[in-house]
């Protein structure tokens, strides 16, 4: 099978935001009429918004459709049973394409992640911890996993003030809540390199996402974005003396 990416120059229906996607080649394979329907998350191409873009197979944009507000990640929208089973698209509809984007950055540079959740909503959080384990490739898989943090939503009404004890206590954590927004980011590096791979891992397996991984992560096209990144890896999981000999 083909593992070329078309690129697409799509913009939100919503609000108007820009940006290229990739789109692989190997879906328009056998389809000689008709459309193909690209989902494209929030955080994808826009911070707000999530829609659906249609390409003919002729490679022409040929038409949008917007998605109503996703709905939260909470007891009113339940998870399946088996979280090991989701795909990576149904991942990034449960959790939010930024969250997404952070947890593998936190499994990837070795920083634990917590959800933040009232007692109400049931989580498996050994099946989503395997599930995100099974993105990363081994060679990058740590034994830090994301933690499961309950609170009562009878004695804490106001979520945002038990949001504040958890920062003050896991200053160095990755932290979402069940509603799919990011609560605290511990790293000063920009998660693009994530945000791009998920991007270009619309509408593909997660086979070829761990592939992505694995040739992009050091091998890349080098700016100082990139050399920012590459420092704080060698720093988290290799070595801080190593790292601080490559200079700016």
């Amino acid at each position: 099978m083909s593992r070329r990416l078309n690129q697409f120059e799509v913009s939100c229906p919503r609000c108007g935001v820009g940006r290229e996607i990739s789109v692989p080649e190997s879906l328009f394979f056998g389809k000689k009429f008709g459309t193909i329907k690209i989902k494209v998350p929030k955080g994808a191409v826009c911070e707000e918004h999530n829609f659906i873009v249609f390409i003919s197979t002729k490679g022409n944009i040929v038409g949008y459709d917007i998605i109503d507000a996703s709905v939260s990640l909470d007891q009113k929208e339940k998870l399946p049973v088996d979280l090991i089973s989701l795909t990576l698209d149904e991942l990034i509809d449960a959790f939010g394409f930024n969250c997404v984007a952070g947890f593998i950055h936190a499994k990837l540079f070795d920083y634990t992640s917590r959800i933040i959740r009232n007692e109400e909503f049931s989580l498996d959080i050994e099946q989503l911890n395997g599930l995100f384990d099974r993105l990363i490739p081994v060679k990058y898989r740590n034994s830090n996993v994301i933690i499961d943090e309950e609170f009562d939503s009878y004695v804490f009404p106001n979520p945002n003030y038990y949001y504040t004890m958890i920062k003050n206590k896991h200053t160095n954590a990755f932290l979402i809540n069940n509603r799919k927004l990011v609560i605290q980011v511990p790293w000063h590096t920009h998660t693009d390199f994530e945000r791009s791979i998920l991007s270009n891992a619309l509408g593909i397996s997660e086979k070829e996402l761990i592939k992505k991984l694995k040739e992009k992560l050091i091998v890349s096209t080098i700016n100082r974005n990139r050399i920012v990144l590459i420092k704080k890896f060698i720093s988290r999981r290799i070595s801080k003396d190593l790292s601080n000999k490559i200079k700016n």
